[in-house]
């Protein structure tokens, strides 16, 4: 099963970083994206990395840039 490390940049510059599984990354995202913390305005940053260091998933601002739609 594939790993990936979900790194959250928050609206005052302090970040976070999950372990997530190919069964929970959605609903991470899903949270980290449309839940309160993303609608109040306090997440500037979600980016996905998997296990070969490759970026997989970038949203900026609530905004989807990678992979661009």
């Amino acid at each position: 099963m594939e790993a990936f490390k979900v790194h959250v940049t928050f609206s005052n510059d302090d970040t976070m970083i999950e372990d997530h599984n190919e069964s929970t990354l959605e609903s991470a995202l899903t949270r980290l994206l449309r839940g309160p913390a993303a609608m109040g305005g306090l997440i500037s940053e979600v980016k996905v990395v998997d296990m070969l260091d490759c970026t997989v998933f970038l949203a900026q601002d609530n905004k989807i840039v990678f992979p661009s739609t």
